[in-house]
């Protein structure tokens, strides 16, 4: 059954070899409206480092083999029931943080292009455009729906609703207690970036068409946020101010952005000098984590007020395209097309020695 849009958002094993000719690329565009740029510029890093103690090294590496090297997705995330999920390929694995065991969650002909869980819910995006939803606590897949036509780039959680973006800019609702589902042209481009505020009262999405929409409760007309030159994946909103989102530009942009959705403006934009991937907001010392592609492919930690540095650190092989923070907040996993899980202590100052374990994902 279909219904308004605004009634939806107002409902509070195989190793990957040579398959780049199945994965299609997209065109990355070019968006020249800035509205304000202020340049922070990454060479005067050392003046703004600021004194608390990170640990730079890792404590614990996974071989995760076959992780596809694509901007686009998002193929990692660390459930409220300490389940590190990935998407390898065509299929979905868990590491359980607790007993350091890996559940085998979905394996398909597909390859898997977006995973986020709510709770003990999963929910899969394919290439193919299938969605699925799974109860990790059982391992067992509860639900199968083909809202899209194209592969599902994003996926967000609002309650029992699950919002999902896809390679054609649609934008779907589906609230998996009631079956109901809403459809809307979401962006021109491919969707890369969906997060709902934490106040559940905006969801913002993020395109391959430079803009960014926020989606308001009850309201059908999105408010535009334009201003970046390249793709918008990265995006996080405040969790202390109301109505405050962070968004991360891609290669041709390489900017991080703070926006004021209720009085539609742009407060700052900083220069990071490299791609960025994702964007996490770290509450318990008010901190924003970025990760990043070309140039640096690091992980970085800033004071949000200021945006000083306080410490960069994550060096993988290739871009860290994925990162995901642990559900009390202290602890870091982060891959890389460089095929490695990497999982990096926040709070704790003493140094760690890295262990690389045989266990492997395949």
């Amino acid at each position: 059954m279909s219904i308004n849009l605004g009634d939806i958002f107002s409902t509070s094993r195989r190793r990957q070899t040579q398959k780049e000719d199945r994965y299609t690329k997209s065109t990355m565009g070019i968006h020249t409206d800035v509205l304000v740029s202020i340049k922070l510029m990454t060479s005067s890093r050392s003046s703004r480092i600021e004194n608390r103690h990170i640990d730079t090294s890792p404590h614990r590496i996974l071989d995760a083999p076959g992780m596809l090297d694509d901007y686009y997705l998002n193929l990692l995330d660390w459930s409220s029931t300490n389940l590190v999920i990935i998407g390898l390929g065509e299929s979905v694995y868990g590491y359980n943080v607790n007993d350091k065991s890996v559940l085998d969650i979905h394996s398909g002909e597909n390859y898997i292009s977006s995973v986020k869980s709510n709770g003990d819910i999963l929910c899969i995006g394919a290439s193919d455009g299938t969605m699925r939803l799974i109860d990790i606590s059982v391992n067992k897949e509860v639900h199968t729906m083909r809202n899209h036509n194209a592969r599902v780039s994003s996926l967000s959680w609002n309650g029992n609703v699950i919002s999902s973006g896809d390679k054609t800019g649609k934008l779907c609702n589906f609230d998996i207690r009631s079956g109901r589902i809403s459809m809307v042209e979401g962006h021109s481009q491919e969707i890369c970036g969906l997060e709902w505020s934490t106040d559940t009262k905006y969801l913002a999405s993020g395109g391959n068409d430079n803009v960014i929409r926020i989606w308001q409760l009850g309201n059908n007309n999105p408010q535009t946020l334009s201003g970046h030159k390249s793709a918008v994946k990265a995006l996080a909103w405040c969790p202390w101010r109301s109505g405050i989102l962070t968004s991360g530009g891609g290669a041709k942009d390489m900017t991080i952005k703070f926006w004021d959705v209720a009085e539609n403006k742009l407060e700052r934009s900083i220069d990071t000098q490299s791609q960025v991937c994702t964007l996490t907001y770290l509450p318990k010392y008010k901190e924003i984590i970025s990760s990043h592609g070309y140039i640096e492919n690091d992980i970085r930690i800033w004071k949000a007020s200021t945006m000083n540095l306080i410490s960069s650190f994550g060096k993988h092989g290739s871009r860290v395209l994925h990162v995901a923070l642990s559900p009390d907040g202290s602890e870091l996993a982060s891959v890389s097309a460089d095929e490695n899980l990497k999982f990096w202590k926040i709070f704790n100052s003493e140094k760690p020695s890295t262990r690389r374990d045989s266990l492997s994902f395949r």
